[in-house]
């Protein structure tokens, strides 16, 4: 298990985030993502995670290029 909080130790944070990206790079775990928002529809975001029915993870973009 991984554990990234702040109460550990910043280098010892940064060895867990780059192995957890070599993970993601060689595609051995994949994040679900369920919906993705722009930074204007946040409320409306807050309001989807609410209901209780995502599966994923809700992505807010801070700019607007967000591709389907």
């Amino acid at each position: 298990m991984i554990m990234a909080t702040g109460l550990r130790p910043p280098a010892e944070r940064t060895k867990d985030l780059n192995f957890i990206g070599e993970l993601l790079e060689k595609g051995i775990i994949k994040p679900v993502i369920d919906r993705k928002y722009q930074f204007e529809q946040i409320a409306e975001a807050h309001r989807y995670i609410d209901i209780g029915h995502k599966k994923g993870n809700v992505v807010i973009t801070l700019v607007n290029n967000i591709k389907d």
